[in-house]
């Protein structure tokens, strides 16, 4: 199995002069079964002019030709009751495929590179208690060239030369959790519906829910999480449900556990204790399972499991979260460096 190291850089959290909020750079050194070696850096400006939301400039590259950059802003309570967000997207990202079902064997892997450039406009409304209702759209074209035909020899897959995509998405949204980023308590739920618009060139839907619950006994802190998600119609093949990689069954590679439906439960405690200079560290330990099958089939699946160890550091009073884990499975181990929590 291949094992990765990565080494995370923080160089610290400075108050932006005159403009208000937080200015968090973080460059990141990495290594993952997908990428190799790699590098880049975030910028994040928490709580602009000290509003509620963040503004986000990402780039990172690896050995193996691969590179993304991105933009992201977000602004919360907008006139005390609107949440707005874009996203842009710009990169050129080598990856695999084997198929759909239980992670088939390596002899069916693809190597593929999507090339692509688009992004997301959202806007939601708060409807009071926690509640936000929401829809986005999307808009990214994307071109595909296979290096090694493997499972694309064998099928014929949607969307294997890449196209337009034009997507309608509604959100419903429960936010009970103290602290989104770095939460100690609370409930979080959400349902999500895509569809794709006669504009583009695919014609699918899906569906998401994700749900999640918080507690904590002094300075421990465990949360267990459900991930939920199907897809209907001429679903492109980057869209296909799938379990893997940084965030749903992390130390799966590859997002190698794709089907018509995925299903994902995961728990994960953490220690609120130790401090790295002034700077807290919370030690972690996650343990996930999950299958992937046909809408009807998925339930009585053969579930897959990954776990493994991690550590988190808090930024900006909690808003922010810089995340280190590192997961194993039976088809491999790796350790991911994100922003953000997994739950």
């Amino acid at each position: 199995m291949h094992r990765s190291l990565a080494i995370a850089l923080f160089s610290g959290s400075l108050a932006m002069a005159g403009a208000g909020g937080k200015f968090l750079p973080i460059p990141v050194l990495f290594t993952t079964p997908e990428t190799g070696p790699g590098g880049g850096a975030k910028l994040r400006w928490q709580d602009p002019l000290d509003k509620p939301g963040f503004a986000d400039l990402t780039a990172y590259g690896t050995v193996r030709s691969q590179w993304n950059a991105d933009a992201e802003f977000l602004r919360d309570s907008l006139w005390g009751t609107w949440r707005m967000g874009v996203f842009v997207e710009v990169g050129e990202f080598s990856s695999k495929w084997f198929g759909l079902g239980n992670p088939p064997a390596d002899d069916m892997e693809t190597r593929y590179t999507p090339e692509y450039l688009g992004g997301e406009v959202s806007l939601g409304r708060w409807l009071g208690n926690g509640w936000l209702a929401g829809a986005r759209l999307l808009v990214e074209d994307r071109r595909v060239r296979v290096s090694d035909a493997g499972a694309f020899r064998a099928f014929s897959w949607t969307g294997q030369e890449g196209g337009m995509e034009n997507n309608l998405g509604l959100d419903l949204m429960y936010e009970g959790r103290d602290l989104p980023e770095n939460p100690r308590a609370g409930w979080f739920a959400k349902v999500s519906a895509n569809r794709g618009l006669p504009s583009g060139d695919f014609r699918w839907q899906n569906l998401s829910a994700d749900g999640s619950l918080t507690r904590s006994v002094g300075s421990l802190t465990g949360v267990g999480r459900f991930h939920h998600e199907e897809a209907w119609g001429g679903v492109p093949l980057w869209r296909v449900p799938a379990l893997g990689y940084k965030k749903i069954l992390r130390g799966l590679p590859d997002r190698r556990l794709r089907g018509q439906a995925v299903q994902c439960i995961g728990a994960e405690g953490r220690w609120n204790g130790p401090r790295l200079w002034k700077f807290p560290i919370q030690p972690a330990v996650f343990l996930e399972g999950g299958r992937a099958g046909e809408h009807d089939r998925v339930w009585s699946e053969e579930p897959n499991a990954a776990g493994g160890v991690g550590m988190r550091l808090p930024l900006a009073g909690g808003k922010a979260v810089l995340r280190a884990d590192y997961g194993w499975s039976f088809y491999g181990s790796g350790l991911y460096v994100d922003f953000g929590q997994a739950f």
